[in-house]
């Protein structure tokens, strides 16, 4: 009877600490760099796109560094370097980190192409991206939604998903929500797929949904406060090459072209981060009304106007209804000018 007893305590220690190994690997990262021709006292800093804030740095030592934590869900990453002087150096790379072991292995001359392993989620999204880029251009936004449709519980294909939103029809997004099981449909990504799924869009000919931020003194506005007036709303980002452009090139034309009249540019950034969204404010010299709520993405202001790409500028008239919505910048195109244009006769 002993003996029994000694084995199944055995067991039963055999089985606790088997699952306790489980339970640290699942809760905790450890990310493994090998970095070939980097320079020794290269920085790198970990980002996480997910909630828009690095959450690690550390140094290239004999073409190698590594990182150890833990994400509550396996979240969209890119490493970013920076050399000695503090200047940013181009290579990057996208992945999704999760808690697993992890390995990324890549040359300074192709780093964006550097392999990974010990991620599912980013192997996933390889065969995604395989798709897109192999995909003939009549059927590839069909193929990259049947292959979304087909991997649904996972954050990689709701991060991706929600780029897609307005490519797909709301019943169908909502029977999507319905196949996900409670961890991804509770997620923050899950939870914006399903408020978006079920408000209605915007577009022209309604009347404007309004919106509420804080300008960088702290000063509140409302876009209903300029009613009466053509009002382009934009938004962007301090990460957005077009957006910033934007605001150099464009923008500031049309503030001196129509200087007279009834017309004002209200940017709202969707930056999470005030120091970002101040210097990039100040170093594209913004001189319109420019707010925010810094909650990005996430902000009930975005979700009204299903912003999905940026920079993203909404052309109101005077009577507060939408004319146009322009999504990209083209310089030299002169579209938005030209519907202005035809406000203001």
């Amino acid at each position: 009877m002993k003996r029994i007893f000694l084995v199944l305590l055995v067991i039963s220690i055999t089985f606790s600490c088997k699952k306790d190994g489980e339970i640290t690997k699942r809760e905790t990262f450890d990310l493994t760099v090998s970095a070939k021709n980097f320079l020794d006292s290269t920085k790198v800093y970990l980002y996480n796109r997910d909630i828009d804030k690095n959450i690690d740095s550390a140094f290239v030592i004999n073409e190698r560094f590594k990182f150890s934590g833990k994400v509550d869900l396996p979240s969209l990453c890119y490493l970013e370097f920076y050399d000695k002087n503090k200047k940013h150096i181009e290579p990057y790379k996208f992945f999704f980190l999760e808690n697993e072991n992890i390995s990324i292995s890549g040359d300074y001359s192709d780093f964006i192409n550097a392999k990974v392993t010990g991620s599912n989620q980013t192997d996933l999204y390889s065969k995604y991206d395989s798709i897109s880029i192999n995909s003939d251009k009549r059927y590839k936004v069909d193929k990259e939604i049947d292959f979304l449709f087909s991997n649904a519980n996972n954050q990689m294909t709701l991060n991706e998903l929600l780029y897609k939103k307005k490519e797909v029809s709301k019943d169908s997004l909502l029977l999507f929500h319905k196949k996900l099981d409670s961890i991804n449909s509770n997620s923050p990504k899950g939870q914006e797929l399903l408020a978006y799924a079920k408000t209605v869009d915007i577009k022209p000919g309604d009347k404007f949904r309004d919106i509420v931020g804080k300008d960088l003194n702290g000063k509140q506005h409302k876009l209903s406060d300029y009613k009466g007036k053509v009002i382009l709303l934009d938004f962007w980002a301090a990460g957005c090459y077009p957006c910033r452009l934007q605001n150099k090139k464009e923008f500031p034309e049309l503030v001196k072209k129509y200087s007279n009249d009834d017309f004002i540019i209200v940017s709202y950034s969707l930056d999470t981060d005030e120091k970002s969204w101040r210097k990039s404010s100040q170093d594209d010299k913004i001189n319109w009304l420019s707010i925010s709520d810094l909650k990005g993405m996430k902000g009930e202001n975005v979700k009204n106007y299903a912003v999905t790409a940026i920079p993203n500028s909404f052309l109101i008239d005077q009577n507060g209804v939408i004319v146009k919505s322009f999504v990209g910048f083209s310089e030299g195109a002169n579209i938005i000018e030209k519907e202005i244009d035809q406000l203001l006769k």
